[in-house]
């Protein structure tokens, strides 16, 4: 071999050799290094796991299973990160010294860092498949229903996390009330109620007494006093009342626990199953649940419902608080271990009461016998005691004597006679006629919690509102008719957007003397078919309602001339309407039918010439052209029903005000040209319905376009789905439009809908809609508005219209890689009726305001801020804009993994949160104080302050005011 081809050879053994020696060598002089990137690597690995235990909590509360590539990994995670904790923690040992401490062992060294390196790769690995579980079906599945193949996927519990909470209680001046405003009377038996609840040897205990005397009330009062002392770990309440419908009283209960999947479950039978899981799972989780049921009229079946109980109905794994007008209801029926009376108020009670609600008019000498008078009639019946004490709050004398002596007139005897006395009283004295209809139609409805939207389209169908009204007047209309019934409590706030109830009591005097010359009948079970429906009274019958009664055929005609409002609920699927079902009901105006079938033809509606109203909910249509004949109808609806086609017929009801069309998931076709015929529709709700519009520029169009909705001059409220923003025509007529829920490109909104203007828009880049006229037009008055897939040329919301969205309340932004802010100059006035932020997956967001904002209105009356897996912010607000948020209420902030602090102290000064009452910050890994690190004021935490809670905050710089703040809650905080 010659010297030259030796060099080579020598050259590349000299490199190997270079490399071999180098390699352990780097294993020795960087074990640091190895085990500060391990320490990151398991830092990641763990903020994937916490985010991923929301979806977790989520799944349990639903009682899913867990899959097993889920489990499977989570299992691995664990070994895995404990066996890095393991190694790190021997990171000492590992490392030890020779030669008496004077230099590094290289041996131990070598050997962490080669171990090190391995266990690096495999948390990696663990943490890109954590990364890929982003929804609750990449975890978990829900039992398939009967005669679905069986998953093989096991399930695996998980831990709840914990909040601390804080409360304040109120406190009365009068001996006959306790410390939290309850009276008396009412305390000692919150007291036995209590008690009887802590008892292990009680699994049901109950409360009965006659109606009006507040038993509802009294619960209340229960739950309140339970949640204080913590005495259960789960409390669901439910109305059952006089027709029970199994599928609202699963819903009530499950919407208390959490368990939201209930709602993707037709069919109560598997709603119970969902419901029953749930409750199983608590008992092996020894959580201790209470379900409160009010207004219990007959024995309620509990396994029906999903309540966990025995052959004997006695339920297990929870307890039952239970209230009825009966006692045999509740011993005999329910079987209730113990069981209370709750009496009518005592006489010291019942006049503070009606004192406080007529005022210092009872204590003047010429009314004070009458007062006197008035408490013995009304007989401690808190119902009685309202209802009296508004009629003659502001009467004069004349007016006390007078309805004192209409009292005294009544051949009515006894109790019954006294509630029927007053409530004829307050009803007399309505003045508007129109109040009066609609109370009776809330009798005829057969229900304790009529629903507003059906009270609007009943009541237009039954022309109890002005002749020709549009439906908004319709709606204010209804708005202050409520109002008056309530007024006279004759009709009750039950709470929330759709709270209306009516008592008992009321419903039970409108129907046998309001009424009794135009009888109602309410059949509540299928003995009552049998004897009613052959009854002579049938004839003089206004209102006939069908509340879920277990129907196996109707019968082929029924002699109802008189009758006015039908209203049939049933879950029989296969029940068909005969033909000659409503031949003899020639004045009906409004018609509800509810889960059944109709079919082809002949139709059974050939005769309801003065039909106004008609619903079909969760119907099976074979052919909605049977409905074209109705020319009168003003009210259309078919809410989940099955149509695939809404045929050229429709568009001959030209008198139509409404148009609902929502959940009908198999709607296809709507042909060209209908909508464009009904000029004089109002509203026309199409959510989660139809949405194969045809392009304006088809040739052929097999379908409606959107452009018809122009014709429709009187249209002012619109919910509708856009999947593909190129259907959009750019002069859409819009301007028109007082209330819409419009949704473009499958947009997906991350939080509940909050106003009665919704633009949800999912963009790709190639769009060009956010420039169309008609968008443009939107935006300037949609007041919720949810935007997605930003990925264009803007960098900041307020870009995306340059007026600063005027009239824009809630605003929900995620997955939008482009937006780096979302006000971005100092001198524009953008969002000054913003109430609510919502800041999701934006992966570029740096700040929320580019520079301090002081001087302008923006964002001056946000109350609720949420952030969530925004990883470039480091601070939610500057201070400066801080001071400009006074309303700021609710502060929550979710795996922001570069936050370090919540407000960056770009001045000097204090912070004064006057009305926060909740914090909520989770796994923020680099925060550690509530002003961001290395920018707080130097005495920003005082010497005497100890634990997290404190020292995150700086007495002399922050401020909160204790008595407001209701939840304060830290996880995973460095």
């Amino acid at each position: 071999m010659s010297a030259d081809a030796a060099v080579p050879i020598a050259w590349d053994l000299l490199k190997w050799a270079v490399t071999a020696i180098k390699r352990p060598i780097r294993y020795v002089m960087s074990s640091k290094s190895f085990a500060e990137g391990l320490q990151e690597e398991v830092q990641n690995l763990e903020n994937e796991v916490q985010r991923v235990h929301f979806l977790v909590e989520q799944a349990r509360n639903n009682a899913r299973k867990f899959l097993d590539v889920f489990t499977t990994w989570e299992k691995k995670s664990d070994d895995a990160l404990k066996e890095v904790q393991d190694l790190l923690g021997d990171f000492e040992n590992e490392t030890k010294t020779c030669c008496y401490g004077t230099l590094p062992d290289p041996k131990c060294r070598y050997q962490f860092s080669r171990r090190a390196e391995g266990k690096i790769k495999v948390i990696k690995e663990l943490a890109q498949k954590w990364s890929g579980f982003k929804e609750l079906n990449d975890i978990s599945f829900s039992d398939p229903a009967p005669g679905n193949v069986t998953a093989t996927n096991q399930g695996k519990d998980v831990v709840q996390s914990t909040t601390a909470t804080a409360s304040a209680s109120s406190a009365s001046t009068s001996n006959a009330l306790s410390e939290d405003g309850v009276f008396e009377s009412r305390t000692a038996i919150i007291r036995d109620i209590m008690g009887a609840l802590a008892d292990n040897s009680n699994s049901v205990v109950g409360v009965y007494g006659m109606g009006g005397v507040g038993k509802s009330t009294l619960l209340v009062d229960v739950e309140r006093r339970i949640r204080g002392e913590k005495q259960f770990d789960l409390i669901a309440k439910a109305d059952v009342s006089q027709n029970p419908d199994i599928k609202r009283i699963q819903g009530e209960i499950a919407h208390d626990l959490g368990l939201s999947d209930i709602k993707n479950e037709e069919h109560a039978s598997l709603r119970a199953k969902l419901l029953h899981k749930r409750l199983e799972y608590e008992e092996r989780e020894k959580k201790k649940v209470l379900i409160i049921l009010d207004n219990l009229w007959e024995q309620l079946d509990l396994k029906s419902v999903g309540i966990p109980c025995g052959l004997d109905n006695k339920v297990r794994g929870c307890k039952l608080l239970l209230t009825s007008r009966n006692q045999n209801v509740l011993q005999k029926e329910m079987g209730c271990d113990k069981d209370f009376l709750l009496n009518m108020l005592e006489e010291k009670e019942a006049k503070i009461l009606f004192e406080r609600m007529v005022g210092d008019k009872v204590h003047d000498d010429e009314f004070r016998t009458l007062a006197d008078e008035a408490l013995r009639r009304c007989a401690g019946l808190p119902l009685l005691l309202d209802a009296m004490a508004k009629q003659l709050k502001r009467a004069s004398l004349p007016e006390w004597r007078d309805a004192l002596n209409q009292i005294e007139w009544s051949t009515n005897e006894g109790i019954s006679g006294v509630i029927n006395k007053v409530l004829q009283l307050s009803y007399d004295h309505l003045e508007s006629e129109d109040a009066k209809s609609l109370l009776q139609l809330c009798v005829a409805y057969g229900v304790s919690k009529p629903s507003i939207e059906n009270l609007v389209r009943y009541g237009y169908g039954l022309g109890i509102f002005r002749k020709d009204s549009r439906m908004i007047e319709a709606r204010d209309r209804l708005s202050t008719l409520i109002r008056t019934l309530q007024a006279s409590s004759l009709l009750l706030d039950n709470g929330g957007t759709d709270g209306l109830k009516i008592h008992d009591l009321v419903h039970d005097f409108v129907a046998q003397f309001v009424l009794r010359d135009r009888p109602l009948l309410v059949l509540k079970d299928k003995d009552m078919l049998e004897t009613q429906l052959q009854n002579e009274r049938l004839k003089s019958c206004s209102a006939l309602c069908f509340p879920y009664v277990d129907i196996k055929d109707f019968p082929k005609e029924l002699d109802c001339p008189e009758l006015r409002i039908f209203l049939l609920f049933t879950n029989n699927k296969s029940l068909e309407v005969p033909d000659s079902y409503f031949n003899s009901m020639r004045k009906l105006a409004v018609l509800n039918l509810t889960g059944v079938r109709l079919t082809r033809s002949p139709t059974p509606f050939q005769f309801l010439e003065n039909l106004h109203t008609l619903s079909l909910h969760s119907c099976s249509l074979e052919d909605a052209a049977i409905l074209g004949e109705l020319k009168g109808l003003q009210i259309l609806s078919f809410v989940n029903s099955k149509i695939e086609r809404l045929p050229k017929e429709i568009g001959q009801l030209v008198e139509l005000r409404l148009l609902d069309l929502n959940h009908c998931s198999h709607l296809q076709i709507i042909e060209m040209g209908l909508l464009g015929r009904l000029i004089k529709l109002e509203e026309l709700y199409m959510e989660n319905s139809f949405d194969r519009w045809n392009p304006m520029e088809q040739i052929q169009p097999t379908n409606v376009s959107l452009i018809e909705l122009n014709h429709m001059k009187n249209l002012c409220t619109l919910h509708v789905s856009i999947p593909d923003p190129s259907v959009l025509p750019e002069d859409l007529d819009v301007k028109k439009l007082t209330k819409y829920k419009i949704r473009i490109g499958n947009a997906r909104r991350w939080s509940e809908d909050q106003g009665s203007r919704i633009l949800d828009l999912k963009l790709d880049p190639t769009s060009d809609v956010l420039r169309k006229g008609c968008i443009q037009s939107l935006l300037s008055k949609t007041d919720d508005l949810c935007l997605a897939g930003l990925n264009g040329s803007e960098q900041s919301i307020c870009a995306l219209y340059q007026e600063g969205f005027p009239k824009l309340k809630h605003l929900v932004v995620n997955n939008s890689l482009s937006i780096h802010h979302i006000l971005q100059w100092r001198s524009f006035s953008a969002f000054e009726m913003l109430e609510s932020l919502h800041l999701y997956s934006l992966f570029n967001l740096t700040k929320i305001c580019s520079s301090h904002i002081s001087s302008s209105k923006s964002f001056s009356r946000l109350k609720v801020i949420r952030v969530q897996s925004c990883d470039k912010m480091e601070v939610l607000f500057p201070l400066s804009i801080l001071r400009g948020l006074p309303q700021l209420e609710d502060i929550k902030v979710f795996n922001c993994n570069l936050m370090r602090g919540i407000v960056d102290a770009d001045d000097c000064g204090k912070v004064e949160l006057q009305n926060l009452r909740v914090m909520n910050l989770q796994h923020l890994p680099n925060i550690k104080n509530f002003f961001a690190v290395g920018t707080a004021p130097s005495n920003s935490i005082s010497e005497d302050q100890v634990g997290t809670q404190i020292t995150f905050f700086n007495r002399q710089q922050v401020t909160f005011y204790q008595k407001n703040i209701i939840l304060i809650t830290f996880s995973y905080l460095c």
